[in-house]
């Protein structure tokens, strides 16, 4: 037999790896001890990626859900049962008792998918024992020193754990991995592998860990109160690529002394000057003046901002931020308590400069605005600036008086993805129209989502949209009586991937059935959702399973159908 050489092996092992198959990396630890090293360090590398880990694959869950009920408890005590190995073998190779230091080769800590486990139901009523375990017992902290005990089945007594011990349990499993990280680096003169830090970590944990990780590049939080001058000081000094953090809450702790906004500017000013390139906070309550002037320190650099649930003090300063012109993708949302602040009508001047700041970011490729002033910066943005986007997204806004919004739109011709969600309470026909002869100049639209927007949308409006966007490959609407009328334009869209409709639809058997005969093969893995089809039009369990036999034969991958309601006994018109 032919002996390949090593450096084949581990070429082959890493092309498995870009593609996550995960069993044939598997089967070939198994295949020769030449390929032990190559396959199992693949599969540690992209062990966060692993299907075991997660139950968001919705192939699988699908497959599984067909099993009997045995079958189907046997398979997840089987899955939850790797995701537990999964990650006692990281944790114990940090003790040095692994064949291989597992903890060595992974490129992601995600702490979040360990709290997870400490979550399930079955790893506290089954997998708790065998898990903490001998040299794993040392991990099993708790917070008042005397832990509860609990009776097992055999009348003895086990160690449990409470909600309020898991943060001590997984800062001693991240002291211990990037101990171990650290130390095995120095002693061999390598840099760890370990890039990418995720999960509920503590201020003093974060400045531990980011000093001995040289190639860390990403951190995402929990809390953002984690963050300080300290944590930064020490990314600096350590961690030369660290270039991206998020962090989806702000909560301060009881001993904080100064505001969020004051920490976590002291955090942004404290890191390299233009060494950020992405922050996104999914909670930016605490966000003002201070953070927005200090995110000035990374302009030249940063490419990526999301700021979701600012409240007012962030979106009256959102001003400050125009030194950062740098921007590809731009994220802003306001919480509840900050939405009926309209900046064009109560700070002329922020609205103003934000339009100026908007305007010069000229490598700006994706916005999304979820603010009150949002159609009317966006306005402004598309007709005096010589911006291309290539995907706009504005929500919770009105249908009616922003017919200038929807003009404007027209004005970007490169508009790959565009995403609307208005209320369309009080829409006249005109506003309507204005909307779908705007939509219909963008001939480079291959995603159209018009939730809700679209809930008086006829066929006609449907059809022409669909007549006019030649490049559709994902097209999202509602309408109200829309029927079989859209089919011929719908077939015409050769790069179409998904049709979901949310309106009142009165699709009929035979319409569908001549749409799906239509395809073409670059149709191949269509997706066919009607999610709310007028009771009138009932279509059958079989009728179903032939349409979605017929859409498989044509290469389409599902057909899904759910009725607007409960047919009505008394036979009375929908539109009654």
């Amino acid at each position: 037999m032919v002996q390949l050489p090593s450096d084949v092996l581990n070429m082959v092992c890493e092309e498995l790896g870009r593609r996550q198959d995960f069993g044939t990396l598997f089967n070939c630890s198994l295949t020769s001890k030449s390929l032990v090293y190559p396959a199992l360090s693949g599969l540690y590398k992209i062990q966060h990626e692993s299907p075991i880990t997660n139950e968001d694959n919705d192939a699988e869950y699908a497959r599984v859900q067909l099993l009997p009920p045995q079958a189907r408890e046997d398979f997840r005590y089987r899955v939850k049962r790797k995701w537990a190995l999964l990650w006692k073998s990281i944790i114990q190779s940090s003790l040095g008792a692994t064949y291989l230091p597992y903890a060595l080769y992974i490129k992601v800590l995600d702490l979040r998918n360990l709290v997870e486990l400490l979550q399930d139901l079955w790893f506290r009523r089954i997998g708790f024992e065998f898990f903490f375990a001998d040299d794993m017992a040392k991990f099993l902290i708790h917070k008042d020193k005397l832990p509860p005990a609990k009776k097992t089945r055999t009348g003895g007594k086990k160690t449990a754990y409470t909600d309020a011990d898991q943060q001590l349990i997984l800062n001693a499993v991240g002291e211990s991995i990037t101990s171990f990280v650290y130390d095995s680096a120095v002693k061999g003169g390598f840099e760890a592998a370990l890039e990418d830090i995720a999960g509920d970590i503590s201020t003093v944990s974060l400045s531990r860990w980011a000093g001995k990780l040289s190639k860390l590049k990403s951190m995402t939080l929990w809390n953002g109160s984690a963050l300080n001058s300290a944590v930064a000081t020490s990314i600096a000094s350590k961690c030369f690529g660290f270039n991206d953090l998020s962090f989806l809450y702000y909560i301060p702790g009881d001993d904080s002394m100064e505001s969020g906004d004051t920490r976590l500017a002291s955090f942004f000013s404290s890191l390299r000057a233009d060494s950020l390139e992405s922050f996104g906070a999914l909670d930016a309550k605490q966000i003002g003046p201070e953070t927005m002037l200090s995110l000035n320190h990374h302009s030249a650099t940063l490419k990526s901002l999301k700021l979701l649930e600012m409240d007012i003090q962030g979106l009256k300063n959102l001003n400050l931020l125009k030194g950062c012109d740098k921007l590809h993708s731009l994220e802003l949302t306001t919480a509840r308590t900050a939405s009926y602040v309209d900046l064009e009508a109560t700070e002329n001047d922020v609205f103003l400069e934000v339009i100026e700041w908007m305007g010069k970011c000229a490598n700006l490729q994706g916005i999304h605005l979820a603010l009150l002033s949002g159609p009317a910066i966006l306005t402004h943005v598309s007709m005096a600036s010589g911006l291309r986007l290539r995907s706009i997204t504005v929500t919770d806004y009105s249908l009616v008086n922003n017919q200038n919004f929807h003009k404007a739109l027209s004005h970007q011709t490169s508009l790959e993805k565009l995403t609307l969600t208005a209320d369309p309470e009080g829409a006249f026909g005109d506003d309507i129209e204005v909307l779908v002869s705007s939509i219909c100049q963008l001939k480079k639209l291959k995603e159209l989502q018009l939730v809700n927007t679209s809930d008086f949308f006829s066929s006609h409006h449907i059809t022409r949209l669909a007549s006019n966007l030649s490049n559709l490959e994902t097209f999202y609407f509602s309408g109200y009586d829309v029927d079989d009328q859209i089919w011929d334009a719908m077939a015409g869209l050769a790069r179409l991937q998904s049709i979901y409709t949310f309106g009142v639809t009165s699709f009929t058997r035979e319409g569908i059935l001549k749409f799906i005969d239509m395809l073409k093969p670059s149709n191949q893995g269509l997706v066919l959702a009607i999610l709310s089809q007028n009771p009138q039009y009932v279509i059958g369990e079989e009728d179903k399973l032939y349409i979605q036999e017929r859409l498989a034969a044509k290469g389409g991958e599902k057909f899904e159908f759910v009725l607007y309601r409960e047919e009505d006994v008394s036979g009375s018109d929908l539109s009654d």
